[in-house]
């Protein structure tokens, strides 16, 4: 298999997992009430504590399709740190911040040592991220 075809298919299963997990997501948040539970406290980041805090049912379900989705940016993360990253996108999502800068703002939350979001992934996380917050 080429280099070129792999990446394909990996951007393709990405994009799959993703697409099969919105209709759940619509569903698990059409049952969803208002829970004043915070995520939970961010692991230490480069990026500052993000200033609203999403219900711990939708973090949870965040947390739980973020691992599936990407495993390589949730490797050695507990959960607080990836729910974090929902935490980030939508205090940029609710103070009414670009798309580009919200998604630039994942990127820079969902890095994980050495392993950085691709702007794929940071879209689909923003994507995600519209749903909940």
């Amino acid at each position: 298999m080429f280099p070129g075809r792999l990446a394909s298919r990996c951007v393709s299963r990405t994009t799959a997992a993703i697409a099969a997990s919105a209709p759940l997501f619509a569903l698990l948040l059409a049952g969803c009430g208002d829970d004043s539970a915070s995520a939970g406290s961010p692991a230490a980041s480069t990026t500052p504590a993000p200033s609203f805090q999403v219900e711990a049912s939708k973090a949870g379900m965040f947390v739980v399709s973020y691992r599936n989705a990407f495993p390589k940016l949730a490797q050695g993360r507990d959960d607080a740190a990836v729910a974090a990253v929902l935490n980030h996108s939508c205090s940029e999502i609710k103070a009414g911040k670009s798309e580009a800068d919200t998604i630039a703002t994942i990127m820079k939350a969902a890095k994980n040592g050495d392993t950085a979001a691709t702007t794929e992934e940071a879209t689909a996380v923003y994507q995600m991220s519209t749903l909940m917050c």
